[in-house]
């Protein structure tokens, strides 16, 4: 309860705080020796096993518009809006179709659109919410908070889908996705978003996250009452100030302070 102590507004992460992918509800594939879960398998065989791509192909151009896009982004120098733009991901499948041949030009917008939603329907279909997540957010709710979702995400319009199937979209009062704003968290325009509709100050709102750079600096360093949830017990980096309000392993190790 004392978490929770004079504010209005608590904002979520969505990925790996509120929701997570099921990964053995994605197909298995082989890829330069090592078997790995993925949606590549499902967006082959719908889209291209009947243009004469072969599934390693289509596999190769992905993991290098990844690596590509990965490069361009962390290397990014300059303002806060260059290095924490968002690149959509329509944006992203052109650049794996052009890597491909047997696409012709003509065709490559319907594609990517074609592309970009069937991957993230299979994201959704295997997104499950993860423990605590909706008594977290009922409880949040029980003690008068609004909630906020703010997602790093280049597909906004499966966010609707995505708190659908797993059961949350009931307990969000607002939601803001990256790619509707051009721009990731870090960025303040992010968490400026998820304030608006509340007209509150950031320290009158709480950010709960398992980025420490995206969601814990991101949101501390605006004067929000921050939780990082440390999932994989790596401890705070030093390099980081301010540090958050309070450090969890898992979502559900909140309930006691809500």
């Amino acid at each position: 309860m004392k978490l929770l102590a004079g504010l209005e507004v608590a904002c979520f992460d969505l990925f790996d705080t509120l929701v997570c992918i099921d990964t053995e509800r994605l197909p298995l594939m082989e890829w330069q020796g090592a078997s790995m879960r993925s949606t590549v398998p499902i967006v082959h065989e719908r889209l291209f096993a009947g243009r004469g791509v072969e599934l390693n192909d289509l596999i190769g151009a992905v993991r290098a518009m990844w690596q590509e896009v990965s490069v361009e982004l962390t290397g990014q120098e300059g303002g806060d809006a260059e290095r924490w733009r968002e690149i959509p991901a329509i944006d992203k499948y052109r650049r794996v179709l052009g890597r491909l041949a047997g696409v012709a030009p003509a065709e490559v917008e319907e594609l990517a659109e074609a592309v970009a939603r069937t991957h993230h329907q299979t994201l959704v279909s295997a997104a499950v919410p993860v423990e605590g997540a909706a008594e977290v957010l009922r409880r949040v709710r029980a003690r008068g908070l609004r909630t906020a979702l703010i997602s790093n995400w280049d597909y906004a319009r499966a966010s609707d889908a995505m708190l659908a199937q797993t059961g949350l979209a009931a307990l969000l009062d607002h939601v803001v996705i990256s790619e509707a704003v051009g721009l990731r968290k870090p960025h303040p325009a992010l968490f400026a978003a998820a304030l608006a509709p509340f007209d509150v100050l950031p320290a009158a709102a709480l950010h709960v996250g398992d980025l420490a750079e995206a969601d814990a600096w991101g949101a501390a360093r605006l004067g929000f009452k921050t939780v990082w949830i440390d999932r994989r017990k790596r401890g705070w980096p030093d390099a980081l100030t301010p540090p958050p309000s309070l450090i969890v392993e898992c979502l559900a190790d909140l309930l006691p302070s809500l």
